[in-house]
């Protein structure tokens, strides 16, 4: 009788894995990078530079749907390296706009340009990503000097590049950008409790990306409880 027990309870266990597995997948969609070279997909940058924050058009012609994680890093060679702002699942055959920020202030935005997934993360800058209120223009501003800060280490240059780029399409002035940066760096210092010298070690790649599928299951299944 035991061992009959045991056998239901391991067949509804195996079931129940199986299921939520199967809902994650197909509520999650594939993952970006892990199914770019697989299916026909093209990620464009839509937006000139200077828009804030941006906008990445990508177009799913595969089978699948994917999945696109606010967080993820997308490269380019001609164009400034962006980070997604939010999260979205793109249907096979359809093309979605997703809002992203530049990694790199001294590059220039090229409309058009192809930009490709890495498997890169970044925790602050998912921090910094994850007060962004995409509803309010000041608060889009706020988190690309942030998100410029972190990456320079620091030591950010306004005059040159894709900042310089901002203060011309947004209408700001020179003085209004400075205080903005200085006031980004003190909420940079306090959000993550470090000094001015310390903003520099705030450039560290996660080191907890690349999951595997039971990484992601266990993810599925702790929000489903609530943990």
């Amino acid at each position: 009788m035991n061992i009959r027990v045991t056998g239901i309870v391991l067949i509804v266990i195996l079931f129940a894995l199986t299921s939520g597995y199967m809902s994650y997948s197909v509520s999650s969609g594939d993952a970006l990078n892990e199914v770019y070279n697989k299916e026909n997909i093209q990620i464009i940058q839509s937006t000139s530079a200077g828009t804030v924050p941006h906008e990445i058009n990508i177009k799913n012609n595969g089978n699948n749907a994917i999945k696109v994680k606010k967080g993820e890093v997308l490269s380019s060679s001609i164009s400034p390296d962006m980070i997604l702002a939010e999260d979205k699942t793109i249907v096979p055959n359809s093309n979605e706009t997703v809002k992203a920020f530049s990694l790199e202030p001294s590059k220039r935005v090229n409309v058009g340009s192809k930009l490709l997934p890495v498997n890169t993360t970044y925790d602050s800058l998912n921090q910094v990503i994850n007060e962004f209120n995409s509803s309010d223009k000041q608060s889009a501003i706020n988190t690309q000097l942030e998100i410029w800060i972190i990456m320079s280490g620091g030591s950010l240059n306004p005059y040159t590049g894709e900042p310089v780029d901002m203060v011309e399409k947004n209408d700001i002035t020179w003085s209004k950008l400075r205080q903005n940066i200085s006031d980004a760096k003190t909420n940079i210092m306090n959000t993550f409790n470090v000094n001015e010298s310390e903003v520099s070690n705030l450039k560290n790649k996660d080191i907890n990306a690349g999951q595997t599928w039971i990484d992601n299951i266990s993810d599925y299944i702790k929000s489903s409880l609530g943990i």
